[in-house]
């Protein structure tokens, strides 16, 4: 671990953070669903967080978001541009967080032309929703430069154990399936497995000690609430844990972070309810409060940054024989899905709860059909022996002073979190993911050969073969040298 130097009398860090909200409506499309359905119910606002983080060095605006602008392209290349032109910066500069609650109703956002123009209105494929929250970033961050203070840093954690759980199991003869909820209460009510139960909280004050604005992770998927087939809007108990600490601070902004949750589930998903979402964000609330109260002072006031690429490997494509097995029990399901058959509970390795309906099930396994027939045309084309053999993974790695943060663009297993914080050279590390692009689920080095929805993910996208051994640990080893560099 490289020497920590104290904090300068003047420190050389520069905050300011700002936040707005968007309040969606019932009856506008639902995101994160497969069969068009539209909001139920409104739960409050939906709360969007920008920090500016400055040396006489460098700069990094740091956007955090339930709603998707880390995954979707145009949403991401839109909040890029609005606040390249508030506050001159390159997009380069500017990180896109989502907290990935799934609780979201549709967002459009369209025609790039417009997007840094005099209009409040980007295009005609921009929905009200879309409107609202560019008019909503625009105005909140106009002038923040003019509101940078001199900060100092200090940072605490407190453990919380009552919300999430690993939704990665074994069955008996060894193969891997998703912990759904009804499986979690068959294998006991208090399962937890393997989590980060970390709650840090990252606090930023002024000289006088007055609080300018907080930066929190918490590990695990925000879906409490959530039913792709009744869908609400919610910022799920992510939000509702930051305005917990935000009140408590007295209404500074405060920015979440997910962490390395592709194995990690919040309790009661499918199943839950609002008041439940509510109930674990007060508890999360409750542990943020605890971490900052205990906070204790950087010994280094500095900052700084970079960018990686990291090449993560790829296996082989199953052989012609095994694909052909695979789109014969493919299409057995399907037809029995969708024929309503409720016995319709697993298909090529994945497992799908009775809390959804045969033919959502269905809507879920198409696209890995498509998959099959893409990589079974490929081997008998010979054209798989052209594939690539890597594919290149993007991350952002930074030091706030004794805090280290690592961001990357897919859904990392929790072991890739912890492997980073075991091996990092600071006292702590914000592990996140979901940020600067949706690249779904890349498996540790432990799951690469597993098959459940979360390892077998590469089916959903078009055109990847699987991920080989190291799979996302391959990104915490270079996240790591980064960070050792950055502490020298």
């Amino acid at each position: 671990m490289s020497s920590l130097s104290p904090s300068l009398s003047v420190p050389p860090l520069r905050v300011a953070a700002a936040d707005f909200a968007v309040v969606p409506e019932a009856g506008q499309p639902a995101d994160f669903s497969q069969t068009g359905q539209t909001i139920r119910r409104v739960v409050g606002d939906l709360r969007t967080t920008v920090i500016l983080l400055e040396t006489d060095a460098t700069v990094l605006c740091l956007v955090s978001s339930p709603l998707p602008v880390d995954g979707r392209p145009l949403l991401r290349a839109a909040t890029k541009a609005v606040l390249g032109r508030e506050l001159g910066l390159a997009p380069a500069q500017i990180v896109c967080a989502c907290t990935h609650a799934h609780t979201m109703p549709l967002m459009l956002i369209d025609a790039p032309a417009g997007w840094d123009g005099d209009g409040d209105a980007p295009g005609a494929e921009t929905n009200a929703l879309g409107r609202a929250y560019l008019a909503g970033l625009r105005a909140a961050v106009r002038g923040l430069h003019a509101r940078l203070a001199p900060a100092t840093i200090a940072w605490g954690v407190a453990p919380e154990t009552r919300v999430t759980y690993n939704r990665r199991g074994r069955r008996p003869d060894g193969r891997s399936y998703f912990i759904r909820e009804e499986d979690r209460l068959l294998l006991d009510p208090g399962y937890i497995g393997e989590i980060d139960a970390d709650a840090p909280v990252v606090l930023f004050r002024d000289p006088a000690g007055r609080a300018l604005a907080a930066l929190v992770l918490f590990t695990g998927h925000p879906v409490t609430a959530y039913n792709p087939e009744e869908p609400v809007a919610f910022g799920q108990w992510s939000q509702v844990a930051a305005e917990k600490l935000s009140a408590h601070l007295g209404g500074v902004p405060v920015a979440f972070l997910q962490g390395c949750a592709g194995d990690i589930n919040s309790k009661y998903m499918l199943t839950g309810t609002v008041e439940q979402a509510l109930e674990l964000g007060g508890f999360l609330g409750d542990t943020f409060i605890r971490a900052a109260e205990s906070a204790r002072p950087s010994r280094r006031g500095d900052f700084a940054w970079k960018r990686l690429v990291v090449p993560i490997p790829l296996a082989e494509l199953p052989d012609p024989a095994a694909l052909e097995r695979s789109l014969a029990e493919i299409d057995a399901f399907l037809r029995r899905a969708e024929a309503g058959d409720e016995n319709t509970r697993e298909c090529v390795g994945m497992n799908f709860p009775r809390a959804l309906s045969p033919i959502y099930r269905a809507r879920l396994v198409d696209p890995v059909r498509r998959w099959h027939v893409w990589a079974l045309e490929q081997r008998r084309s010979g054209r798989a022996v052209s594939l690539p053999r890597t594919h290149l993974e993007e991350a952002v790695v930074a030091r706030i002073g004794d805090v280290g943060l690592t961001a990357f663009r897919f859904e990392a297993f929790v072991k890739t979190g912890l492997k980073i914080k075991r091996e990092a050279p600071l006292p702590l590390v914000l592990t996140a993911c979901y940020t600067e692009g949706g690249q779904g689920y890349i498996p540790d080095a432990t799951a690469c050969d597993d098959r459940e929805y979360q390892a077998g993910y590469f089916r959903y996208l078009p055109d990847r073969p699987p991920y080989q051994a190291p799979g996302g640990d391959a990104a915490a080893t270079a996240a790591v040298a980064a960070l050792r560099e950055l502490s020298a």
